[in-house]
This record gives structure tokens, C-alpha cells and sequence, in this order.
């Protein structure tokens, strides 16, 4: 049976909308006569979503003299980022659903806060297509470590040989070479830039990534997206 492991934010979950979401509420309470500057104030700050939330929120705070404390900005941003995750497309959840169907164990391994991630994956549907979900905090592992990506093919009751992972940051591409399973890394308007390793096909987008695992035999291919060898 074949493996494919997932990273969540922004690969199989939309977390854009999510940030988006709280981005757009919070600065109508904030700042609503400087929404442009201080939405580009956010972005770059946040950097997407990979710097710790403590320290983004206590920019936050600073930034916008805002007298909640950053443990209270924290609860706030985490039910306004749940709340902003949109379902993921019935096309995805079709094909994942179909691959499962045809003998797939599929896996999630993300990073990020135990209870977070969980509840995303609940609110996003992916939860019923899934074998394992493996998360950083839950663990004590966080990608790139191997162990992680182990962790989650053995859930799934499979080796990682042979598998694949499909994530859009550098840590799904090195931890998965270390752990033996082939990548997929999703573009996102971006090139790979390391030279020490190299996923083995980059993809515009994550139904991309799936046709180039599972083509689904569509004679239409205009609204699809490239997958390709870097």
C-alpha cells in the first residue's frame, strides 16, 4: 500500500484565509482608519505564520498600544483563525477520499501548538480522510526531525521508504529526505533556493501535487497546475 504524508498550513489547509480572517476583524476594532498600513504591518510581521505567536502578538501589542495582554490576543487569534479556515475544495476531498479508496494511508504531520492543529484538521473536513495526524506539540518532535515523519507512516502502519510527503515549507522537504520518503513542494509563487537538498517535484498547487501521484485521467487539463522535476 502506498504512504503520502501532508503538512496542514497552507498545503491541504487554507491558512491565508484563516490569517486573513483575523487580520480583517481584528483591525476593525484597532485601527479602522489605517487598514492598508497596518495589514502590511501584520504580513510582514507574521512572516507567514512561521514566527513563534508569543513574540508576533507581543509586536501586536506594542504596535497598536492595545491594553490586552498577549495571552488574551492569543486566545482571540487562535478562535478567529479557527473560525476563518474554509473547508477544504470537494475536489481535493474527492481525490484524497478516491486514493484512500484505492488502498492510500494518508497522514498529516504538522508543527504547531497540541489542540490547535487538531482542531483544524476537524474544521477543515480533512479529519475522515486521514490514517494518522501527527502534531509537533503533541509529540515533543517538530519537522525537519525524521522521527516525526517516522511516527506518522508507523500510525499509518506503513515504512516511510517508499512514501511521499507534500508540504510547502523546507523542513517537509529536508526532514522528508532524511526520513526516506520522496516530496512534493508546493511553489506558492517561490523558487528552491538550497542546493544541500531538493525536493523531488515542485507543484503550483496541492491537486497538483496529487495528479502527479495519482493522475485522475481528466482529458480537460486547462484549469490544472503544473507539477515538475526541479
Amino acid at each position: 500500500m502506498p504512504l503520502l504524508l501532508v503538512d496542514l498550513d497552507n498545503t491541504v489547509a487554507d491558512r491565508d484565509a484563516a490569517f486573513g480572517h483575523w487580520v480583517t476583524t481584528s483591525l476593525a476594532a484597532w485601527a479602522p482608519a489605517d487598514g492598508v498600513a497596518a495589514q502590511a504591518f501584520l504580513v510582514e510581521h507574521d512572516r507567514d505564520g512561521f514566527r513563534p505567536r508569543l513574540e508576533f502578538l507581543s509586536d501586536v501589542r506594542e504596535h497598536f498600544g492595545l491594553t490586552a495582554c498577549v495571552d488574551e490576543l492569543l486566545a482571540d487569534y487562535r478562535r478567529l483563525t479557527l473560525a476563518g479556515f474554509p473547508c477544504i475544495d470537494t475536489s481535493v476531498a474527492d481525490r484524497l477520499r478516491t486514493m484512500r479508496e484505492e488502498g492510500w494511508k494518508l497522514g498529516v504531520v504538522t508543527n504547531g501548538e497540541s489542540g490547535v492543529q487538531e482542531a483544524t484538521v476537524e474544521k477543515v473536513g480533512l479529519a475522515p480522510l486521514l490514517d494518522a495526524c501527527v502534531v509537533s506539540g503533541t509529540v515533543g518532535i517538530r519537522k525537519p526531525d525524521p522521527r516525526i515523519f517516522e511516527m506518522a507512516a508507523e500510525r499509518c502502519g506503513l515504512p516511510t521508504v517508499g512514501g511521499w510527503m507534500i508540504g510547502d515549507a523546507h523542513a517537509d522537504v529536508i526532514g522528508a529526505d532524511a526520513a526516506g520518503l520522496r516530496s512534493i513542494w508546493l511553489t506558492r509563487g517561490r523558487r528552491w533556493l538550497r542546493d544541500d537538498v531538493k525536493p523531488d517535484l515542485v507543484a503550483d498547487s496541492f491537486i497538483a501535487a496529487l495528479d502527479a501521484l495519482v493522475p485522475d485521467g481528466r482529458d480537460d487539463q486547462s484549469a490544472a497546475t503544473s507539477t515538475q522535476a526541479l
